[in-house]
């Protein structure tokens, strides 16, 4: 007797490009600085420029202090950080990559950095590292579609203050001694979560400017003509029409047919 054999029809989709492909940035460049580098790559190029009075301040005739605006969000100091901040990354960015493409959902990402950097630059004597304003970011998308509708869905008010709460504590406990003595720093850490939620927020603004219902709208007429070519009462639609066109041509009447 002949065995049956099963097969999984199961694929692996890259469903999320620019999601997969930042983690996957991420995970690379943490690995490369953590075990080989000893932290030289996050000290020099994965931290965001500070003011003048800062380690890093921002030189405008340095070209590193204009990739540092970008690159601090590939930098993490521990590897706690990097798996909560990536597990933001991969649980919001699908659905949100899905609703207003690939090439939209990294313009915000890239505009949620790059503004977040240029604030800290200014007002901050500590550097940014990780993606905080991305996050921010995805999770404000994440609700408009709620409010847009005049409601406002109370998970989301959780999610910010959950967030936020977490940043700031771990933004303390990675604070020295000598630091969590002077009230300047604290007040650098809730400016800095601040300026995360407004890179955040000016990321997601663009939101406005593209116009995800109508390319879903577009996409379901797409797949709705998909199905009516493929159904018989299109095809004999398409038969009536040609025989139709071919007695326009000919003097000969079609009376009917009969099937059995």
């Amino acid at each position: 007797m002949a065995k049956k054999k099963f097969k999984f029809g199961l694929k692996i989709n890259l469903d999320s490009p620019v999601a997969i492909f930042f983690t996957g940035i991420c995970i690379l460049c943490f690995i490369l600085d953590y075990f080989i580098l000893k932290g030289k790559l996050t000290a020099s190029l994965a931290s965001s420029p500070t003011n003048a009075m800062g380690a890093l301040p921002f030189e405008i005739k340095n070209p590193l202090s204009y990739l540092r605006l970008f690159f601090y969000a590939f930098g993490f100091e521990s590897p706690a950080a990097l798996i909560t901040n990536l597990i933001f990354i991969m649980l919001l960015g699908p659905a949100i990559e899905e609703r207003y493409g690939s090439v939209v959902i990294g313009i915000m990402m890239g505009v949620s950095v790059i503004f977040s950097g240029v604030l800290n630059s200014c007002f901050c004597s500590t550097s940014l590292k990780g993606c905080s304003s991305i996050i921010f970011m995805l999770i404000f998308l994440n609700s408009f579609m709620s409010i847009t509708k005049k409601k406002i869905p109370l998970s989301f008010i959780f999610v910010i203050i959950l967030y936020i709460i977490k940043e700031f504590l771990e933004k303390s406990f990675q604070l020295t001694a000598v630091e969590q003595s002077q009230t300047v720093e604290k007040s650098f850490e809730i400016i800095r979560i601040l300026i995360c939620i407004a890179g955040g927020l000016c990321g997601s603004l663009l939101a406005f400017l593209t116009s995800p219902k109508a390319r879903a709208e577009k996409k379901y007429n797409k797949a709705a003509n998909e199905i009516d070519s493929q159904s018989p009462r299109f095809s004999n639609k398409t038969y009536s029409k040609k025989n139709n066109d071919s007695d326009d041509d000919d003097d000969t009447t079609v009376v009917g047919t009969l099937k059995f």
